[in-house]
This record gives C-alpha cells, structure tokens and sequence, in this order.
C-alpha cells in the first residue's frame, strides 16, 4: 500500500479492548487509517462486554500505565476525576496486607486512579473511536492472515463479517485479541512452527460485586488483603471506583474460590487473613449481585523467541502474556506495550527499510524485556504454594525467604517502602532494588530475622492509620458503635 502525509498506508488491530484500543491510538499518528476489527458489539455506555468477563473485577493502575494513558490522551484523566473517579497517593492511601504484613503508609508515593474497568474502557473507546482516521468495524471475526506470496510478510486478514467473508489489507497488522489469539494456529499454518509456551497454572477464581460506599468514609481509597503463602490462599480487595461505589473483589487459588450468593460471599471474606474486609462490607449495601471468573493459569507466549517471524505482524497483550490479575499490572504492560510499539513505528518511518525490515521481531523482543520483570515478581510468589503447577528455578526457597523479608520490611521502614513502590510501579527497574541504602537494610533485615520473631519485627496486625492520625481506622460499624 502506497506511503502518506503520516508514513504509512493502513494498519490492521485484532481486537476492540484496551490493548487494541492504545494500539489504535498509537499507529494513528502514522498510518493514514486504522481498522480496528472486533467481534462482539460495543455497549452504548460503561457496561461490561460478554467478551471480556474480567470487566466485571476490580482493576489496577500502576503509576507508569498512568502516565501512558496521560501522555496518549492529554486531560482524560482530569475528565475522568471531574465524573467521579480517585486519582490517589497509593502510599498514603492504600492500606495493603502483602503476604501477610501492613504496607506502610506515608505522603509522597505512585499516583494512580481508582476506576472500574468498563468505565476506564468506554472513555478511552471514546476517545479512539473519535479520531479521524481510526474506523471500528463490530461484528467482525478474523479467520487468517494473509501473507505475499513467498510467505515472509503479512499483508492483511481474512474476516468473517455481517456480509459474509472478505478481506482487509494492512502494512501491518497487530493482534490485541486476548487470552483467545489463534495466532499461534496462524503462524503453524504458515510455517513459522508454534511459540514456546510458559504456564504457571494457580486456578484463580475471581467474585466480585459493587457496593454503595459509606458517606463520608476516608480512611483510605482502595484496602487490600493478601495473605502469607502458603498458609493463605485467598485475598481480597475493596476500592473506591466512579459512582460513589466500591468494588469488592475476593480471590482464592486452587478452586477455593467465593461463591456467588450473599450468605456465602460475606462468609469467603470472612475467612480472609485479616477480618477487615468482613467487617467494612458486613453492613454495606450491596449494588450488584456477585458475579465470578476464573483463570486457569498464567500464561506467557514466547514469540520473541521463535527462530523465524514474519514481517508486517506483531502481537501484545494478553495475546502475548495474560498475568496473574492480582498482582495488577496487565493494563500497565498492556499500556507500555503500545508506546513501544509507537515508538518503533516512529522508527521505522525514518528508516531505510520501513515497516517491514526486522520490526516485528524487534518489537516482540523488546516487548519480552517488559514482560519478563512483571512475570518473574508474580510468578515466584505463586510458585510459594506447593500446589502451583510451573518449573521451579533453582534457588527458590532462599529467594522467597528474602523476597518475604523484603515484604515484612516495608512494613515498618519508609525508606524500604519507597523503594519497593518504584520498582513496583516501573518508576525504576529492578535496579531499584540494588541500591546500596536498601540493600543494607534488607540484608540487616535478613540478619535480624535469624534471631528475631516475625510478629515482632513486621507489622502483622495493625491496619495503619493514614498519614497524619494517631489511631488506626475502624470499620464504619465501629466507628458508629464508639461514636
């Protein structure tokens, strides 16, 4: 296809969610029109889509995917917060049990937003669908790729529409299309051999419900609990999300998983680590009934490590890597993921050899390198369980002890807090972390814990009163009783 004013010709995305939608947004700046091609059709408002049921759960923002979402849509933040939606100190107002001790709380930490998924998704779908070169076109399934004829490139798709079967030709095509990509089937056909698969299977279960939010509560915005491994099994979260609401969501591994009916929900939140999440919820009003979803495994597809790959295609996403939703950082790499791949494209104009010279390998394995410090952080506290199917690297028991230590010790110290926040919210890299100042203090840390209790050197016990106050916060029941 013929070269433009923006670089390139038409580009092709599979898939209509979030990692579709910032891939669109993205090629915008350079190819003269974007298809976004999705099967299902899009609600009118913020609703959840029957094709994408983790909508329905609570979801993360890490401060980098923020900055992602800001730089690629100046003010949808400040539009989101003037409807209703939190944009939070995370460190200030957070309160977290991570395994099993309280995070410390002080001013000064990652920013990020408290929304609810469908309705972060209908702004930024919004937003795409109004740029002028971006088509969206629903009800739209692919069946293949098309490739030239020697097989080296991709040069569109074959669809499955409301008339039947046709066409669309793209100088590039990228596939967002989830957990469900048949790409690896794609590629088999074509020749290039199937990607190595890396799974680590916790069966996840995931129950959720939105609750009206008590008038005037403000001893903190999102509260989590997360219990030790591999004595706990269940988490559970609550957050302030637009609507005057919470989102309330329990988790349990390995089919301990919540039930959908009210008596058995409050008794799954019952039976958390701690009893706060009970006793803030116990005498809410209830919004929504609960609804569940479950997740088999994580699963990361590694196609920046296939022998050959063709041109003009690339891949991100769940597509590539669908992370253990607990730990909250599949949008954030979703989103960093499209500015990578913004900034290749970028590249690739200014290029001698354009789109179709390396791009798609280059960009799976810069991709990997994203990836691969998400996987490794969640992987190695899931694999804490015995019950976790994966390989077990080498060295694992004496990494979890320290990387436990490391928890417990942010639990008292703000110093070690701050700098386990950069590297969770990809301020820094994992360099974060080899500061000499922390790692004094891990390893006086790691030493004292040969000698000292545990209850006696983490805070186990005391949910942590936000900055300023003397007393920890009570559930709202409590506070009407002392009051």
């Amino acid at each position: 296809m013929q070269s433009s004013k923006r670089g390139f010709g038409q580009a092709v995305v599979i898939g209509g969610s979030i990692a579709g939608l910032l891939s669109a947004r993205v090629l915008s700046d350079h190819f003269e029109k974007v298809i976004i091609l999705e099967r299902d059709p899009f609600p009118e408002g913020p609703e959840a889509r029957k094709s994408t049921p983790q909508g329905r759960h609570i979801h993360a923002l890490l401060e980098a995917g923020l900055k992602v979402l800001d730089g690629l849509f100046p003010d949808l933040v400040q539009e989101m917060v003037r409807e209703g939606v939190d944009i939070v100190d995370l460190a200030r107002d957070a309160a977290w049990l991570q395994s099993g001790s309280w995070k410390a709380r002080y001013e000064g930490g990652p920013q990020s937003i408290l929304v609810s998924r469908p309705f972060l998704e209908w702004k930024v779908r919004g937003r795409v669908t109004a740029l002028p070169n971006v088509e969206v076109k629903q009800g739209f399934g692919v069946e293949e790729l098309l490739t030239d004829a020697a097989r080296t490139r991709v040069t569109g798709v074959k669809v499955k529409g409301p008339d039947g079967e046709q066409t669309v030709e793209g100088d590039l095509v990228v596939d967002s299309s989830g957990r469900g990509s048949r790409a690896p089937h794609w590629l088999e056909l074509l020749g290039y051999g199937r990607p190595e698969e890396e799974h680590v299977g916790i069966d996840l279960g995931y129950t959720s419900r939105f609750y009206e939010r008590p008038a005037g509560f403000d001893d903190w915005k999102i509260l989590v609990v997360n219990g030790r491994a591999p004595e706990a099994r269940r988490a559970g979260f609550i957050s302030n999300v637009e609507g005057g609401r919470w989102i309330v969501s329990l988790n349990g591994y390995f089919g301990d998983h919540a039930p959908t009916d009210d008596a058995g929900f409050l008794e799954f939140a019952r039976g958390l680590p701690t009893p706060h999440l009970y006793e803030y919820i116990r005498h809410a009003k209830p919004l929504t009934a609960p609804v569940s979803h479950k997740i088999q495994a994580s699963r990361w597809m590694h196609y920046e490590k296939m022998a050959r790959f063709p041109e003009g295609f690339v891949l991100l996403g769940d597509a590539v890597c669908a992370l253990n939703p607990v730990f909250g950082q599949g949008m954030t790499v979703i989103g960093l993921g499209a500015r990578l791949l913004g900034e290749q494209v970028a590249q690739a104009r200014n290029s001698s050899g354009g789109l179709h010279q390396g791009l798609g390998r280059s960009f799976q394995k810069e991709l990997s390198k994203i990836i691969g410090t998400c996987w490794f952080l969640t992987t190695t506290l899931d694999l804490a369980h015995p019950q976790t199917r994966g390989k077990r690297p080498i060295g694992l028991k004496g990494l979890l002890w320290s990387v436990q230590n490391m928890i417990d010790l942010t639990s008292l110290d703000v110093k070690s807090c701050m700098a386990f926040y950069d590297v969770l919210h990809m301020r820094k890299g994992v360099e974060g972390l080899l500061q000499p100042g922390f790692v004094a203090a891990l390893m006086a840390y790691n030493a004292k814990s040969l000698v000292v209790p545990r209850e006696k050197r983490a805070n186990l016990t005391t949910l942590p009163p936000p900055p300023g106050r003397k007393r920890s916060p009570a559930p709202p029941d409590q506070q009407d009783a002392a009051a």
